[in-house]
């Protein structure tokens, strides 16, 4: 509430708005999930799933103070050294099924784009992610989350087994929680949508092997372009999770950029294969969601 409190304060004092026409920065902004109303509270982790109504009021705000670009080009503004104000691109992680049957319509809509970043090995498989399964939003804590992302390395199926549980879906999981298929993805990027990669199986990339890494970062690449005929030209690191010898693995690969779950903006001198999002958790209220596109999020400020 108070936090609440402060954002409204920001906005009122048009210290938001002042940030916004003043820095010479863009901003990514970082989405999961896009479900209806009735399944916004049916299963999963709570801050990935973001109901529809939200994310069209969201999206025309955007556009109406932004100027939302699709992520190349606005790499190609940064690089070109062009002005950044009121720039902003849109991302999606891990290529649910809502974001295919909820998002993309209302972006069609208003004339965006996006780029969602695909888990090569999930299309086929039709299970729940491992964070969105019952099993462990029972036993999630912070401690338990440090132990499944380092000491099991992020592995969903390994994390599932460490608590006896199988990867399938519970009876009655809406479809918008799963990950979309192959043929949706595809028919996504035929009509304007951009792809890029996320990984082959969402380990933590710091914890493989070399020989790992090289699976999760050029053999899906290599397996996106062969199901969908587009060659993505972007990267992001799952859990946000990199180190140098990832973030350089990536660059190597030929990739054009490779982007994080570090808070920040995108502005000149920002490393291109590591770049800084803004990610919008589902309950975020619209005076913090105005405040942190702008690059204001007290949260970050406390931190410090």
């Amino acid at each position: 509430m108070l936090s609440l409190l402060a954002y409204r304060g920001l906005h009122a004092i048009a210290l938001t708005a002042l940030a916004r026409r003043c820095r010479n920065a863009g901003v990514v902004l970082c989405y999961h999930n896009v479900v209806s109303p009735a399944d916004a509270t049916q299963t999963g982790n709570a801050g990935l799933h973001m109901p529809v109504d939200q994310f069209r009021r969201q999206m025309r705000w955007l556009v109406a103070h932004y100027d939302v670009l699709p992520l190349s080009a606005l790499l190609d503004r940064l690089i070109a050294g062009k002005p950044m104000r009121r720039t902003a691109s849109l991302t999606f992680d891990d290529a649910y099924a809502g974001v295919f049957e909820h998002a993309w319509p209302v972006l069609r809509e208003l004339g965006l784009t996006a780029t969602v970043f695909i888990i090569t090995g999930a299309p086929a498989r039709k299970h729940l992610f491992w964070w969105d399964h019952p099993a462990t939003q029972r036993a999630s804590s912070a401690s338990r989350r440090h132990e499944w992302l380092t000491t099991l390395r992020g592995d969903g199926d390994a994390i599932l087994q460490s608590l006896r549980s199988g990867p399938d879906a519970e009876e009655g999981t809406p479809a918008a929680y799963l990950p979309a298929s192959w043929r949706v993805v595809g028919e996504a990027a035929r009509s304007g949508m951009d792809l890029g990669v996320h990984s082959a199986t969402h380990r933590a990339l710091p914890t493989l092997r070399d020989d790992e890494l090289v699976d999760e970062i050029e053999g899906s690449r290599e397996a996106l372009t062969r199901e969908t005929g587009t060659r993505p030209a972007f990267f992001a690191f799952p859990y946000g999770l990199w180190d140098e010898r990832a973030r350089r693995h990536v660059q190597q690969a030929g990739y054009r950029a490779a982007l994080t779950l570090e808070y920040g903006l995108v502005n000149r001198g920002v490393n291109l294969w590591a770049l800084p999002r803004v990610n919008v958790p589902a309950g975020i209220r619209d005076p913090a969601y105005k405040a942190w596109a702008a690059g204001l999020s007290l949260r970050e400020a406390f931190r410090k």
